[in-house]
């Protein structure tokens, strides 16, 4: 399967916007700051957000619970999250204020409740700051890698939550805190070399 979706300059921003089970086809385009997302729910028939500047790290989570992925934007200058919400037909917006400049965002759903939680990734120190929706988004952090490493935060043990987890570019060692055990434990994988580029499902 192929699609003809985007230009050079766009950063491409893959979820299920629609709610139907897929993942669509998305681009963020920076220079606009623009969201044009092809809905397979509607025989792939697109629909555009204007949400964001050409600055801003496109951050695509479901925050409001409803099954719906969210357009969203993380503001380095600020720190600030703006997400909108699909619950209200992306009407309304929430803000968060959490991170800074050179932070790097790992939404993702770290508690199981089927929200995305808001969470950057600090290269400095290597430490995770995620606040938790599941406990009115108090926060919570771990000290989980170095400023080399890439995170790459997914359900590694399938537990229905997302794990603390980090890519080794100059060894290609995956390193997962596993969720199961409270992040007491971890797993490691050897897989991938110095120049590759890890993915991970936000």
């Amino acid at each position: 399967m192929t699609f003809q979706w985007g230009v050079s300059t766009d950063v491409a921003v893959p979820a299920d916007y629609d709610g139907d089970g897929k993942t669509d086809v998305a681009v963020f385009r920076p220079p606009t700051g623009t969201w044009h997302v092809l809905r397979s729910s509607l025989a792939n028939s697109p629909v555009s957000y204007q949400w964001g500047v050409s600055t801003d790290t496109p951050v695509p989570g479901d925050y409001d619970g409803d099954g719906k992925s969210d357009i969203a934007i993380y503001r380095p200058a600020t720190g600030i999250w703006y997400a909108l919400s699909s619950i209200t037909n992306s009407t309304t917006y929430a803000s968060f204020q959490w991170g800074v400049a050179t932070d790097i965002p790992v939404q993702a759903d770290y508690d199981g409740d089927r929200k995305t939680d808001i969470a950057i990734y600090r290269p400095a120190t290597g430490i995770w700051y995620i606040l938790r929706s599941s406990a009115n988004y108090a926060a919570i952090s771990y000290q989980w890698g170095v400023s080399t490493d890439i995170p790459v935060p997914g359900d590694f043990d399938g537990d229905g939550k997302a794990d603390v987890a980090i890519f080794r570019p100059p060894t290609g060692i995956w390193y997962a805190l596993l969720s199961t055990t409270g992040s007491a434990t971890y797993s490691s994988y050897q897989w991938g070399v110095s120049t590759d580029v890890p993915t991970f499902k936000h």
